[in-house]
């Protein structure tokens, strides 16, 4: 019984401890629209993190982060004949906006090259 118990406290208490991840909804659109939408998420100690492709704009989702020990989060527009963009946010920034607003948007203006 005694092994049992703590056997459940030490489950419990490494669920809780877990990498817990936030459903972000995204919306990303992009005027003109088609652009490839990325997403980078930079964890503190890590310089070189990889782009996830999101899909062609426009992009609505729900994204599963893992926000803990984020420092930065990016979003990438990429089409051909035309400049990419990128915005950044500071992992603080990043939350901020999504708990004012319930999600994360953003529609750039591309430039033609």
């Amino acid at each position: 019984m005694k092994n049992t118990l703590i056997i459940l406290l030490l489950a419990s208490f490494l669920g809780a401890c877990g990498t817990s991840k936030k459903s972000i909804p995204l919306k990303v659109h992009s005027d003109p629209l088609g652009a490839y939408a990325l997403m980078q998420i930079k964890y503190k100690g890590e310089e070189d993190a990889d782009w996830i492709f999101l899909g062609p704009t426009p992009v609505v989702l729900d994204k599963q982060i893992k926000m803990s020990g984020a420092s930065s989060v990016s979003l990438k527009m990429i089409k051909p004949g035309y400049h990419e963009q990128t915005k950044t946010w500071s992992a603080k920034d990043f939350t901020r906006e999504y708990r004012k607003q319930r999600k994360i948007s953003w529609v750039p203006a591309l430039v033609e090259q």
